[in-house]
C-alpha cells in the first residue's frame, strides 16, 4: 500500500514534469534562448536545439503524460478505493452501494489531484516563468527523448499513416505561422497588457497597412501641388521657391498636366550666383512617373532605383493626378515628419461633439477613418476613384456647384461652405446626425 502511494506520487510529479516541459517549450522564443547562450548559459543551447526539433519533444511530452496518467488510473484508483472502502463498510448501506459509492469518489479524489497538481499547477508555473521552467526541464527532456525515440518515431509514422489514409494530412507543431490579423491581434493584446507602448503598436499596425496603401491615397493632388514653369528665370523661380518653402519642384510647360522634370532649390540657388536672369529649362532633371493606383511599397521601391526624391502620379489617360515625395511615404509607417520649413494646418477641427469643419482637400482616407466609413464603398459609390473630400463631393453629385449644397452619406451630412470658382470644394462642414441612412441622399 504504501509503496502504491510513493508511485502514485512519482507519476504525478512525472506528469507534471511533463506538461511545464510541453507548455514551457512551446510558449519560449527562441530570441529569449539566443540572448541567454549570449549570457553563457550552456543549458540554453540545449534549449535551442529542442526548440529546433519541438515536434520530436513535444511527441516525448505526449508519451510521458501518457504514460504516467494511465500509471496513475491504473494504480491509484485501486489504492484510494482499498483505503476508502473499510471507511464505506462501517457505514450502514448495503455492500454494492458501499462498493460502488467508494469507486466513484476515489475516482474523483485520483482525477482531481491528477489535474490540479499534474496539469493546471505545472501548466501556470510554466507560463509565469517560461525561461526558468525550461532550462530547468531541457536535460531531462533530452535523456527521456534518447531513451524513447524509437518509440516515438513508430507512434509518428502511424499517426502520419493512419492521416494519409483518411485524407488528413498531420502537419507539425513547431511549423505554425500567423496571419497579419493575428500579429495584430497579438500586438493589440501586449498594447492592452502594457507589453508595448501606443507608438510602438502604431509602428506595427501602419507597416501591415503599408503593403495596401495606394499612392493616390497620399499624394499631393493636382489642384494643391505647386509647380515651377520652364518659362522662369531662375530668379523668379527662387523667388517662388523661398516663400513657398520647398525644396523640390516640379517644372511644367503651360499646364500641369505637361511635367518636363523637377529642380531643386539647390540647383536655383547655385544657378542664381551664376546668373539670376537665365531661365529654368537648362537646370532641369529627371523626374520619376508612375500610375495613381500604384501600391507605396512598389513606388517606394522604384524611386530607391532610380535615386528619386519625388514621383508624379498620372491618371489612366497620362493626366497629371498629384506629386508624391519619399517623406510622404516615410510618414504612413512613422507617422507626421515635421521640418523647420513646415507649417502645418489641420485640415478638419472640431467645432462641436457633432460637427466639424473640413478642408475640401483632406483625404478622403482620413474621412473614412475618423468617422468609421468604409473607404472602398465610399470610393465605389462615388462612381470613381478620387483622393480628397472635396473630388468626391464633386463626383458624387456633379451639379453640386454653389455653396450650401447638401450631401447626406449614412449619418453624415456634408455641406459645401466654401467653393473655388463654382469648381473646386475647399471648404466642407460635416454634421453627424442621429439616425443612420442605409442609402446616401442629395439635396
Amino acid at each position: 500500500m504504501v509503496i502504491n502511494l510513493i508511485v502514485i506520487c512519482l507519476m504525478i510529479i512525472f506528469t507534471a514534469f511533463f506538461v511545464a516541459a510541453e507548455f514551457a517549450f512551446v510558449k519560449i522564443r527562441k530570441t529569449q534562448l539566443e540572448q541567454l547562450i549570449n549570457d553563457g548559459n550552456k543549458t540554453a543551447k540545449l534549449s535551442l536545439h529542442i526548440v529546433s526539433h519541438l515536434d520530436e519533444y513535444l511527441s516525448a511530452c505526449q508519451l510521458g503524460i501518457t504514460l504516467t496518467s494511465l500509471a496513475i488510473g491504473w494504480i491509484g484508483e485501486s489504492t484510494i478505493e482499498s483505503l476508502l472502502h473499510p471507511v464505506f463498510n462501517r457505514l450502514p448501506f448495503t455492500a454494492s452501494f458501499n462498493t460502488i459509492s467508494s469507486l466513484i469518489l476515489s475516482f474523483g479524489i485520483m482525477t482531481f489531484v491528477h489535474v490540479v497538481i499534474g496539469e493546471l499547477i505545472p501548466k501556470s508555473i510554466s507560463i509565469s516563468k517560461t525561461e526558468r521552467v525550461v532550462l530547468f526541464v531541457t536535460k531531462p527532456l533530452h535523456y527521456f527523448r534518447q531513451i524513447s525515440f524509437p518509440f516515438i518515431w513508430l507512434l509518428n509514422y502511424s499517426a502520419s499513416l493512419i492521416g494519409k489514409l483518411i485524407g488528413v494530412e498531420i502537419s507539425g507543431e513547431g511549423n505554425e505561422s500567423h496571419s497579419e490579423e493575428e500579429l495584430l491581434l497579438i500586438a493589440n493584446q501586449s498594447l492592452t497588457q502594457g507589453e508595448i507602448n501606443s507608438e510602438e503598436f502604431e509602428l506595427i499596425s501602419n507597416s501591415f497597412r503599408f503593403d495596401q496603401t495606394l499612392a493616390r491615397e497620399i499624394m499631393v493632388s493636382r489642384t494643391d501641388m505647386d509647380v515651377l514653369y520652364d518659362d522662369l528665370t531662375v530668379k523668379a523661380a527662387l523667388d517662388i521657391s523661398l516663400k513657398q518653402g520647398h525644396s523640390r519642384y516640379p517644372v511644367a510647360h503651360k499646364t500641369k498636366d505637361d511635367i518636363l522634370g523637377y529642380i531643386t532649390q539647390k540647383d536655383l540657388i547655385k544657378c542664381y550666383l551664376e546668373n539670376p536672369e537665365q531661365a529654368i529649362s537648362s537646370q532641369i532633371n529627371p523626374v520619376l512617373k508612375n500610375f495613381e493606383n500604384v501600391p507605396i511599397k512598389q513606388l517606394l521601391n522604384a524611386m530607391k532605383k532610380e535615386k528619386k526624391h519625388l514621383a508624379i502620379l498620372v491618371d489612366e489617360y497620362g493626366g497629371t493626378s498629384g506629386i508624391v515625395t519619399i517623406e510622404d511615404i516615410i510618414e504612413e509607417v512613422f507617422g507626421d515628419i515635421q521640418d523647420e520649413q513646415d507649417h502645418e494646418v489641420p485640415l478638419i477641427k472640431q467645432v462641436n461633439p457633432l460637427t466639424y469643419i473640413a478642408d475640401g482637400r483632406i483625404d478622403l482616407y482620413e474621412i473614412a477613418k475618423r468617422f468609421d466609413l468604409s473607404f472602398e464603398e465610399l470610393n465605389r459609390e462615388g462612381g470613381k476613384k478620387t483622393a480628397s473630400l472635396g473630388g468626391w463631393l464633386l463626383v458624387y453629385n456633379q451639379e453640386l456647384t454653389k455653396v450650401g449644397s447638401i450631401v447626406s452619406y449614412q449619418n453624415l451630412t456634408f455641406e459645401v461652405t466654401k467653393m473655388d470658382q463654382g469648381v473646386i470644394v475647399t471648404e466642407v462642414k460635416i454634421t453627424i446626425n442621429d439616425q443612420k441612412h442605409n442609402d446616401p441622399s442629395m439635396s
